[in-house]
């Protein structure tokens, strides 16, 4: 199995399990409808941000208070949650490319990962297409002279009424909710080329895709490319850079589109036993690339790939904090994708003015706290106001940021940047917190998504996972402050940590959802486990959180997966890692690549194939689950926390030859390995800064002496192998 290739050899008939290409900004998904080859093309700025609910009378964090204080449930609901319902603000489809070949036959296609091109089969024409990897267009080749291109934009409503895809009644709104002026439609031919574009009115903006093809010898090339304005003035501009493009030719382009990919695959990589699990990584390496890049906007619940169905993106594709983001963000690091995951780092930094505006317009007080679910602008969308809402998700962005530098050990960026904000977050949750009996406290608490938008959800301050995010908070402002020799600050961080309740944990030693309230059924969200992963606050070294973490999975276990969706899976899995559990944590994988992805890879939320006790079985496109997968298998591979290495903490015990190249460790260490016939042949430290770290003696046999402490100074690199060959590796 080439383990960096899709193929497919049937037509695929289902958008969400097209061919998906990407490069950060402009992006495509290549399928097939009616006999015809379908181009469904996307751009990550097509927004409508217009009617946000902050316009709307009340929309505030006192009267919000005084309505739970008053129970009145219906009201709050009516205020916080049916404002999400409203069709904009929303992620726009942008329209598509339709390809008619006139022929009816079977199609097949193969995505090359390594190269980031398609290849499809029809009847002996061959179609070969990319998306440029720093260039705002695409290119498609046909082997077929004097190709049928038609360039459709979506079909936005005429009359203003209701409407929903059909099965996904709320979730996903139609197309036909949302009414503009009709878009002008353009077909015109210069010097031997044609051009056509559309230009679609918006509430704020007109946007278009742009196209120019050609035939030549016996082929047609086709180049697009998406453009947006406050006017109409980018059509000019865009159908130049199409026009170039064609004149640079497919194999030129090609040559500079590949290069950068091959960059990008030379930073890391693994080997695994398991083709089909190595595989799935890969994927998930390719997505990351694809649909986030340095100094563009970052992923949203579908990156670069807005469902073409004829709908909105399901829950209008947009940016949740309660888990969404942070999770598409968790697999960066270690797998040394550094430029790709500084996207969304880049992001918080460029909306923190909108941060301070939230916390003063929606909190009544200074300091920074962006939505927990916001549309590109960073304007809170409303939803269920427990979590959409929550002052703490701010705390897990933090947690992200200052994970960047642990990792990193970039000291300018955390100086100049990370710092400076994650300063004014700190005075944010000050001045929302009370002190009640010696200790901090929230007004209001909560635990995504426990009893969903119900009375109930509202938990006794503190709730676990509350009170873990704002530990942890008060411990990387502790580290991040001594890292920059501000002493004084990290002593002022260590006295308002002491501050802070132990985490509340019942007889049972499982964690609590708050100080009065146990789990109680199988859910989704285990944001009662955020002080063992993803915050790892919780150390499985310790004898009493070993017990409390063993408890607490146990419980999960007792619970079931019957209301799980697919990160799920993913964060149960990362759970085992963290006990070391090898083969549990890949059965969770397993059925997580087998039943909660399309064939093409995508997360699909639910177990559509009614393969696995989950209940939950609907079939909604978004990204977090795939690279919180994607982090648990490297997780397996290494763990890596505060300067201690753990090599191969919890493989299947069926996995014998295993290796990895460059995974990105805490403190700037980059880490080589060789594991065969389970016996580590080959080991590689290299530091990007001076470090000195703890190596946990490892499961496995060392063909080599190993030091338990090893200290390296920037730019050194320390290589261990194996001297004689006894064994034959099937690496």
């Amino acid at each position: 199995m080439n383990t960096k290739q899709l193929y497919f050899n049937k037509t695929i008939k289902n958008w969400d399990e097209a061919i998906p290409l990407g490069n950060g900004d402009l992006g495509c998904l290549i399928w097939n409808k009616s006999n015809k080859l379908r181009f469904s093309i996307d751009k990550a700025g097509i927004w409508d941000c217009s009617n946000p609910p902050k316009n709307q009378p009340d929309f505030n964090y006192s009267n919000l208070k005084q309505l739970v204080k008053n129970g009145e449930e219906k009201t709050i609901n009516q205020k916080y949650d049916d404002c999400y319902y409203n069709t904009t603000p929303t992620k726009l489809p942008t329209g598509k490319i339709i390809i008619d070949l006139g022929v009816r036959q079977n199609v097949i296609s193969k995505l090359d990962m390594q190269t980031a091109e398609a290849e499809l089969l029809v009847g002996g024409i061959k179609i070969n297409s990319f998306v440029h990897a720093e260039e705002d267009f695409g290119l498609i080749q046909i082997s077929k002279p004097n190709v049928k291109i038609s360039v459709a934009n979506p079909k936005f409503g005429k009359h203003k009424r209701r409407f929903f895809v059909k099965a996904f009644k709320g979730t996903v709104q139609s197309l036909k909710n949302l009414v503009y002026p009709k878009a002008t439609v353009v077909k015109k031919k210069i010097n031997g080329i044609y051009i056509q574009y559309f230009v679609q009115p918006t509430n704020e903006s007109f946007y278009g895709i742009v196209t120019a093809s050609k035939s030549y010898n016996g082929t047609t090339l086709i180049a697009y490319t998406v453009g947006i304005s406050q006017n109409n003035d980018f059509v000019d501009k865009c159908a130049d850079k199409v026009i170039t493009a064609l004149n640079t030719g497919y194999e030129n382009a090609f040559e500079q589109h590949k290069a950068w990919w091959e960059q990008y695959w030379s930073k890391s990589g693994i080997t695994l036993p398991d083709k089909f699990m190595e595989r799935q990584y890969n994927f998930n390496t390719y997505l990351l690339a694809s649909c986030s890049r340095k100094g563009k906007f970052p992923m949203s619940l579908q990156g670069v790939w807005t469902a073409d169905n004829n709908g909105l993106p399901p829950w209008k594709g947009d940016y949740h904090h309660d888990l969404n983001t942070q999770m598409s963000y968790t697999s960066y690091l270690k797998a040394n994708r550094i430029d790709e995951g500084e996207s969304f780092i880049d992001y918080l930094l460029n909306t923190a003015e909108q941060g301070r505006a939230f916390a003063e317009d929606f909190y009544g007080v200074k300091g920074l706290c962006l939505p927990s679910v916001m549309d590109i602008e960073g304007n809170a969308l409303g939803g269920w106001c427990q979590y959409a809402l929550s002052p703490t998700n701010q705390l897990w962005l933090c947690c992200i940021m200052a994970r960047h530098y642990f990792y990193t050990g970039k000291e300018d960026y955390l100086r100049e940047k990370i710092y400076p904000y994650m300063t004014e977050v700190g005075e944010f949750l000050l001045n929302i917190l009370h002190k009640e009996n010696g200790f901090y406290k929230l007004e209001l608490s909560t635990s995504p998504e426990i009893h969903d938008n119900r009375m109930s959800a509202w938990l006794t301050p503190n709730s676990n996972y509350d009170l873990a995010l704002m530990k942890a908070f008060c411990m990387n402002m502790i580290k991040t402050s001594n890292a920059l020799g501000k002493t004084d600050a990290a002593e002022k961080w260590t006295k308002i940590l002491s501050d802070f309740e132990p985490l509340a944990v019942n007889e049972n030693n499982v964690l609590m959802l708050s100080t009065d309230e146990s789990p109680f059924e199988s859910h989704r969200h285990h944001s009662h486990c955020m002080s063992i992963y993803p915050l790892r606050t919780m150390e499985y070294d310790t004898a009493k959180h070993k017990k409390i973490i063993d408890s607490t999975i146990a419980n999960l276990e007792h619970f079931g997966i019957k209301n799980w969706v697919g990160y799920s899976l993913g964060w149960m899995a990362q759970l085992y890692a963290v006990q070391g559990n090898g083969d549990k944590a890949f059965g969770m994988l397993d059925s997580f690549f087998k039943y909660f992805c399309t064939n093409n890879g995508f997360h699909s939320n639910g177990d559509y194939r009614f393969k696995t006790s989950c209940s939950q079985r609907c079939r909604l496109f978004t990204l977090e689950a795939n690279f919180l997968a994607m982090d648990a298998i490297q997780e397996m591979l290494l763990y890596s926390e505060n300067n201690k290495i753990k090599l191969l903490p919890a493989i299947p015990a069926v996995w014998k030859d295993v290796a990895f190249e460059n995974l990105r460790a805490y403190g700037g260490l980059l880490i080589s390995l060789k594991l065969c016939n389970g016996k580590i042949t080959y080991l590689k430290f290299t530091a990007e800064k001076d470090i000195h770290f703890t190596l946990e003696e490892p499961k496995y046999e060392c063909a080599f002496d190993l030091s338990k402490e090893i200290e390296l100074k920037q730019g050194e690199t320390v290589c261990m192998h194996q001297k004689s060959k006894n064994s034959v590796c099937n690496l």
